[in-house]
Order: C-alpha cells, then sequence, then structure tokens
C-alpha cells in the first residue's frame, strides 16, 4: 500500500476509528495532520491517497478526546491500515 499526503478535507463520513489517538494515526500513516480542516468542529484532519484512492480521517466536534475518528473512504482500505479499530 502506497499511502500519499494530498491537502485535501475527507468527504461524508464513511466510518468511524475507536479506541484510538491522533499520534497513533500519524504514526500508521506515516505523516502528521495535514489538511486545515474547520477550525470550530475539527482539531486533527489527515487527507491521503492509497494506490490513488483518496481517503480521509478526522475528528468531530471533540471525538478525538474519547479516542473516536471519521473517515472517508473504501472500507477495505481501513480495514488494512487499522484492523483493531475501524468500525
Amino acid at each position: 500500500m502506497v499511502i500519499t499526503p494530498v491537502n485535501k478535507a475527507g468527504g461524508p463520513r464513511t466510518g468511524t476509528l475507536d479506541d484510538i489517538n491522533a499520534k497513533t494515526i500519524s504514526e500508521i500513516l506515516g505523516f502528521e495532520p495535514n489538511v486545515e480542516d474547520d477550525p470550530d468542529k475539527v482539531v486533527n484532519s489527515w487527507g491521503f491517497e492509497v494506490d490513488g484512492i483518496f481517503c480521509g480521517i478526522w475528528d468531530y466536534k471533540g471525538s478525538h478526546k474519547y479516542g473516536s475518528f471519521s473517515t472517508f473512504g473504501p472500507n477495505e482500505v481501513f480495514e488494512k491500515l487499522f484492523p483493531a479499530h475501524y468500525v
């Protein structure tokens, strides 16, 4: 899997990462949050492509405090990258 950062926010939520934090997400992806998202609602936001397929991860209204992040992209990508956390 080739992960490439892109400066684009995720689309509509298609899944959730639970029981995880921003540091672990950054370690798995290989880069820190890279998207300037809505500052009133989002603290951490990653935009990236996996083998050319656009994906996104972000927290929403403090969800990062509870270890929960929203995702956008194919289930298969998140199941491979975050097998213990993707729901």
